[in-house]
């Protein structure tokens, strides 16, 4: 009976490894079938539970979860108006658009999101590139670009492409949030100070400050400043140990107390809107001391078709052309929006696993439903998504709250919102973007390894002068090479072995990593020179293949031009655990090459034809102590050029075996 069980269970691992290896035959029906079995899993219980989040949740819902959403979604709610408003005026469209971008989000993500800290809405990364790309063409190419983009990140969910984000490192994504947040901060300067300039980039921004800095208003640059200083200290207020205030009671009015200061803090942009608007309606009259936002379209806007064709300059601009404008932008704004939601939704995970495809679909169906409402791009928001954690939500639901929230503003709030100073909203954009300056990435990247210095400053400079999308590429360009180099000079370990009982030494081998055809010469030019070199072209050579796990055409052919080499100068060349898929892609190619599953059974390959050298020969500094290896590590540098005088790479150290 077990041997029948033994049988089945060896029969089940043959059949395994057969599929893996292709040779299984295809499935009954071809594409037909592999369609029809696609839909029928699609269609399963626990395929719906996991694109549709809400069904899972929704039936553990309570009271309590209702009272942390009702709280949390209305701490949210004062934070994205004026958020909202600020955004809209970065993306050079009236505020009313901020607005009309901050509540379909929630509402999306209520039925598929799956963190329940997230809110989606306008960003300010979002809304600088958004300016970047369709300032020329008005609302009309924001609403069209938030379509395309949501286009592209759904394709992106459907088809898996979540992963490419991992081939972006940390510190590229650090330059371009850093220096995403220096042009934005820089181009509030511009209401900060009263100035109404049109400018391109940051230089150019800074330029025309500068040279028109005797146009400044004072009533504006002051009440930026006050506000600014009141947003920083108001951020604070929580860490501050007021002698009134018991963290450790439990009595009514401590909690109180504790609930008033949390919501001075994260209500802070809302309050100072708020006063800033007042002091400006009161002093309203024939001169107004503030440049104020002015008229806010009223209303909450009627859902309608994204514009596919435009008029500009009385020159009607067809879909194509539109695109045209658009140029990378198309490609970069949903790149840039999936990037910022994974990274955020990875923050706030905490070691839970999340559904990386789960997430970039509800984005793109947020960005085209949200283009149906006059939107313009959007994306998670780090800020109000740890506000909404803080403020205790338990579910998806909080952006429910949320999303009513900004409905409400736009049917009964807009008139108010045109007294808002435009120095004030600058102060609040200021505020919520200084916080991206990642300088604290310095000096970890500094003491672990400076070569990442390098993408991070080029990022961070290109994107500054140059732009958010060249610097982005720019950097992940560099990453991909520093990537490709490691991979196509691997670092190469060579040991020298003394004689022993059953062999009569040997120099050992063992490369760091899998042989693929961009590591093919490195490779052989370095065992090359090791049996030339340290086994004086005579004694054997061994090649450790435990930590090869893969080999292609490329790098098998390589191989058996360096066996050819060794056959010829009639040197003995060994190959020890070798894994069978890669044994089956060299014997493919070659047959004459000597393998060994484990080094027990090494003596007895190395027996065959084997002379004993003395290590005098090989070693200039004589024979080793019992038990001494020479150990010789390859370094990683490129070996166009093999010949032993172009290229001394090895250095030598003495370990001792300890018994």
């Amino acid at each position: 009976m077990e041997s029948d069980s033994i049988n089945r269970e060896d029969a089940v691992y043959r059949s395994t490894v057969v599929a893996l290896e292709g040779d299984a035959p295809g499935p009954p029906g071809g594409v037909a079938f592999m369609i029809k079995n696609k839909m029928s899993r699609c269609l399963t219980r626990k395929t719906l539970h996991r694109r549709l989040p809400c069904l899972t949740w929704l039936r553990s819902y309570n009271t309590e979860c209702l009272l942390g959403d009702l709280v949390a979604g209305f701490t949210v709610g004062l934070m994205i108006i004026p958020q909202a408003l600020a955004y809209g005026i970065v993306a050079g469209l009236s505020p009313s658009y901020g607005l009309y971008s901050a509540f379909i989000g929630c509402f999306v993500y209520f039925v598929l999101g799956s963190t329940m800290e997230m809110n989606m809405g306008p960003t300010a990364i979002m809304a600088l590139m958004t300016y970047q790309y369709s300032s020329h063409g008005g609302e009309n190419y924001a609403i069209l670009l938030s379509f395309t983009s949501g286009i592209i990140e759904l394709m992106a969910g459907i088809v898996n492409l979540g992963f490419l984000i991992n081939f972006i490192s940390q510190p590229v994504i650090s330059g371009f949030t850093s220096a995403a947040a220096i042009t934005i901060a820089s181009s509030q300067l511009k209401p900060l100070f009263g100035l109404s300039l049109k400018t391109e980039g940051l230089t150019d921004t800074w330029a025309k400050v500068f040279s028109n800095l005797q146009e400044f208003r004072w009533q504006d640059l002051t009440l930026g400043f006050v506000c600014i200083v009141a947003l920083f200290l108001l951020k604070e207020v929580r860490t501050v140990r007021w002698p009134c205030m018991d963290h450790n009671s439990r009595g009514l009015g401590q909690r109180i107390l504790r609930k008033g200061v949390f919501y001075l803090s994260v209500g802070r942009n809302a309050i100072i809107v708020i006063i800033a608007s007042i002091i400006a309606y009161c002093l309203d009259g024939d001169d107004q001391p503030f440049t104020i936002t002015g008229y806010v379209e009223p209303g909450i806007p009627p859902p309608s078709l994204p514009p596919f064709s435009t008029e500009i300059n009385n020159q009607t601009l067809t879909f194509p052309e539109i695109m045209n404008d658009l140029g990378i932008g198309v490609v970069m704004v949903p790149f840039i929006a999936i990037l910022d939601h994974i990274a955020i939704v990875s923050a706030f995970a905490k070691g839970r696993t999340f559904d990386a495809t789960q997430e970039i679909i509800t984005l793109g169906i947020a960005n085209i439903i949200g283009s149906f409402f006059g939107s313009m791009p959007t994306t998670g928001s780090l800020s109000r998504s740890a506000v909404n954690l803080t403020s205790g939500v338990r579910t998806p639901a909080g952006g429910l709250i949320t999303g009513i929230m900004v409905l409400l503003a736009l049917a009964f709030l807009t008139p108010c919102f045109s007294y808002i100073p435009k120095s004030t909203l600058a102060a609040v954009i200021i505020c919520a973007v200084i916080h991206l300056i990642d300088y604290n990435i310095l000096g970890p990247l500094w003491r672990s390894k400076k070569a990442d210095l390098l993408p991070l400053i080029v990022t961070f400079v290109t994107c500054l002068l140059w732009g958010l999308e060249w610097g982005i590429l720019l950097g992940i360009a560099i990453n991909l090479s520093m990537l490709l180099y490691s991979i196509a000079t691997p670092a190469i370990k060579v040991a020298l072995v003394p004689p022993g009982k059953q062999h009569g030494g040997y120099v050992l081998v063992t490369p760091a990593h899998g042989v693929s055809y961009p590591s093919t010469s490195h490779i052989r030019a370095a065992i090359r020179k090791a049996g030339l070199r340290q086994a004086g072209g005579s004694l054997p050579v061994v090649i450790d293949c435990s930590f090869i796990d893969s080999a292609d055409y490329t790098s098998a052919k390589g191989i058996k031009g360096m066996v050819d080499d060794f056959h010829l100068r009639g040197q003995i060349l060994v190959f020890v655990a070798m894994k069978p898929r890669v044994l089956k892609t060299i014997g493919a190619l070659h047959e004459g090459i000597t393998v060994c599953s484990s080094f027990d059974a090494l003596p007895e390959a190395l027996a065959d034809g084997e002379t004993e050298v003395g290590l005098e020969s090989v070693n200039n500094d004589g024979r080793c102590h019992g038990g001494d290896i020479i150990v010789s590590t390859m370094i990683s540098t490129p070996t166009s050029d093999t010949s032993d005088a172009a290229n001394p790479l090895l250095t030598t150290t003495t370990f001792h075996d300890q018994k």
